[in-house]
């Protein structure tokens, strides 16, 4: 059972709490950050407790769960912010046992039948998963898993980190809006947690650095936007608005701009990541080893590649823009973006820039010699090759952003950057849960074609054992790690990081429900993910 409390305890109470349970949670009373201080006479985990403190919670933050690892020994610690402490059923499964009053639950509405668990659901946990692809989502799934006691295969197509995933610096921040949504719960929990990543499992920092990043009010709603999230005191040690003036001493150049700036945010080489994300001992990884086909026998998953059969009793999709192909997934309406990114070589003015800036376009901080910019955004664009015009606009933007910098790297070409193509989904969030038998979940909920009111009570046909989690667009740094973390939950039968609001957001059956309503409206025989 969890051990939950209405309001942060002594810090002793959690360390004689942490000897009997796995999970701790804490229900946060207001929006302000916890204070622990030790006891009168402070043990060896109070020491270290308050050592780590400080770091595990920088990020903070109050639309979601905060599970906080490596403060108490063997045991997690999450941080349960007002919005979530009346709804603890949508987390925790295994009963909760209260160290104080408890905080009153609302009552769980009930659930859609298309977004309700799998009546397997909940069985003896896998010992083997088979992960395919090994982008972030893939390497993030894997190490997931992983440290949790299960043996992973990751099967690759070609190397891994190729793709979308290969780009030289990417930049870790939440581009949010000021208001509760689906998006800012999910953006917000997934930048905590992958800043927290990148502490535990990077902490040379040879490959990111925590610079900030300077988000500018390079147009009206951008400053509209920006001005919103300025006023969320509460979050201040996050994001908060800062002048031109202090945008400059921030940047160590001139910005010319106001704008939100993010302390915590930082530059990373996503390769780098995913290395250390695919090397835990439980995960084995066979690059240029495409899965060409996928049959369920015998209660288990029957692999198929160029070379090896493999077997595994669960297997999850993390196929970025090859996922359209896959017969698991072809029904989804995955997007495509191409991106690509330019490299210059750091001049004595450049490189005094201390930050990253993020408009219309980003640059970072110099890393050997080179900064990195870009990126272009073309949607139905499955091109992965370097182009010049491409790299024409990338110039052109960052002109926008910063004439000077602009100036200077425009003399100091160091050759082709990276592209790739992106993969994203109509709604611009992430397909992330369990995956059903379409054409058999088309065929059960036809009548919602014409009335999406029409009372349903059958349960969703699911596949047995498949998962995806994909369509993280050019927003994978922070969102693919938690979405992996929500999805090691769901396997393992472990408490789930997600509300049902975002399980229900992100679940890819919502597609296949919205295409259902909205077919009469399309005509008989047509499709409304226009294939």
């Amino acid at each position: 059972m969890t051990a939950v409390w209405n309001a942060p305890p002594p810090l002793a109470g959690l360390v004689r709490a942490a000897g009997r349970h796995r999970v701790l949670a804490v229900c946060l009373p207001d929006l302000r950050l916890p204070e622990f201080a030790a006891s009168a006479t402070p043990c060896e985990t109070e020491r270290r407790f308050l050592e780590r403190w400080p770091q595990q919670s920088a990020c903070v933050q109050f639309a979601a769960p905060n599970i906080l690892h490596g403060l108490l020994p063997g045991c997690a610690l999450w941080l349960m912010p007002p919005v979530c402490a009346a709804r603890l059923h949508e987390h925790f499964s295994d009963g909760l046992q209260w160290q104080t009053e408890p905080v009153p639950q609302t009552a769980a509405a009930p659930q859609k039948p298309w977004y309700r668990p799998s009546e397997n659901a909940g069985g003896k946990p896998p010992q083997h998963v088979a992960v395919v692809g090994a982008g972030i989502a893939g390497a993030a799934t894997a190490y997931a898993l992983a440290v949790r006691g299960v043996r992973v295969t990751v099967l690759e197509a070609a190397a891994a980190a190729h793709a979308a995933s290969g780009n030289r610096q990417g930049l870790l921040y939440a581009k949010i809006s000021a208001h509760d949504t689906a998006q800012t719960e999910l953006l917000l929990g997934g930048y905590g947690h992958s800043r927290r990543l990148l502490d535990a499992l990077l902490p040379e920092r040879e490959n990111w650095q925590p610079c900030g990043l300077l988000h500018l009010n390079h147009n009206p709603a951008e400053a509209r936007r920006n001005a919103g999230l300025a006023m969320q005191t509460h979050h201040s040690h996050l994001y908060r608005g800062v002048s031109v003036h202090e945008a400059g001493k921030i940047a160590g150049i001139d910005v010319y701009s106001d704008g939100l700036y993010w302390p915590q945010g930082a530059w990373l080489h996503p390769p780098a990541l995913v290395r250390a994300l695919l090397a835990h001992p439980n995960i084995t990884l066979h690059e240029h080893t495409p899965l060409l086909a996928a049959q369920w026998q015998d209660g288990a998953w029957r692999l198929q590649t160029p070379a090896h059969s493999f077997s595994a009793a669960h297997i999850v999709y993390c196929t970025g823009a090859d996922s359209p192909r896959l017969p698991a997934l072809s029904d989804l309406p995955w997007q495509l973006i191409r991106g690509q990114t330019g490299l210059a070589a750091a001049t004595a003015y450049t490189g005094r820039l201390k930050t990253a800036l993020s408009a219309a376009c980003y640059i970072s901080p110099a890393w050997q010699g080179l900064h990195c910019y870009g990126a272009s955004f073309t949607p139905h664009d499955s091109g992965s090759g370097w182009r010049e015009a491409d790299e024409e606009h990338n110039r052109r933007e960052l002109l926008r952003l910063h004439p000077q910098l602009a100036a200077e790297l425009a003399a100091s070409p160091a050759g082709a950057g990276h592209a790739a193509v992106r993969c994203d989904s109509p709604d611009h969030l992430p397909c992330v849960g369990r995956l059903a038998d379409y054409a058999a979940m088309k065929r059960l909920y036809a009548k919602l074609a014409h009335d999406k009111n029409y009372p349903l009570h059958d349960s969703c046909p699911y596949l047995p054992n498949a998962w995806v989690n994909a369509a993280h667009g050019s927003r994978a740094l922070a969102t693919a790690p938690w979405c992996a973390e929500q999805l090691a939950a769901e396997i393992l039968g472990l408490p789930q990081p997600f509300s049902r609001r975002l399980r229900e957001a992100l679940h890819p059956n919502r597609h296949i429900v919205r295409a259902i309503v909205r077919s009469h409206e399309a005509g008989q025989g047509v499709s409304p993910f226009g294939k």
